[in-house]
């Protein structure tokens, strides 16, 4: 993420207090004793409170959530072999979370990230069209992938393409929401739910 250890130190313990605590209730006081920094070494490697915000809130929610992030494969054997990637990036992006927040339960760190997505739109506009941007970038790639499963043969081909996207990917919103309230992201649920579909599509 960051090429110098003191910045990424900083940003990794920003991420800790932004993810638990609302923006304004978090202090540079309290920055300083998470990082342990000095407020110089502070506004020297991120400026202001409000600009460390938003690049924590940028690397953490917005570039993890691109899927060229979550799956680097450029091809996919098959409509199974895209989901059970998608799933495993998943894993890997709560496994990083949550070795970062390694002193707080797992249910927790779901609920806290939820929370923290729902902030973005208050304090950066800019960084919440990119997280829809995003959105709409994952949901033209789940149509590709149904699109080619129908060409292979490998799925109905009588389906609506658009709307079976969108439910891949509300299985996986719909699974974030619930096990939030939790356990965290269960993300063996997760491939289940997402397979029980998959099988339902099959010739």
């Amino acid at each position: 993420m960051y090429k110098n250890n003191r910045r990424e130190q900083l940003y990794k313990a920003a991420f800790r207090l932004f993810l638990t605590r609302q923006y304004d209730s978090v202090s540079i006081s309290d920055i300083e004793k998470e990082a342990n920094m000095t407020r110089g070494a502070i506004t020297y490697y991120a400026g202001s409170k409000l600009n460390l915000f938003h690049e924590v809130v940028k690397h953490y929610l917005v570039d993890k959530q691109d899927l060229k992030h979550k799956i680097t494969s450029p091809s996919f054997e098959s409509l199974l072999d895209f989901i059970n990637k998608y799933v495993d990036r998943c894993q890997h992006t709560m496994t990083g979370i949550c070795s970062i927040m390694s002193e707080m339960p797992v249910c927790n760190v779901s609920r806290y990230y939820i929370s923290l997505i729902l902030e973005i739109s208050s304090y950066f506009p800019d960084l919440h069209e990119r997280y829809l941007e995003n959105r709409n970038k994952e949901l033209a790639i789940w149509i590709a992938q149904i699109s080619k499963a129908i060409e292979n043969n490998e799925i109905k081909n009588d389906i609506d393409i658009v709307n079976t996207a969108k439910h891949f990917i509300c299985i996986f919103y719909g699974q974030a929401y619930l096990d939030s309230l939790s356990m965290g992201l269960n993300t063996v649920e997760l491939r289940n739910q997402m397979i029980s579909l998959y099988k339902l599509l099959k010739l």
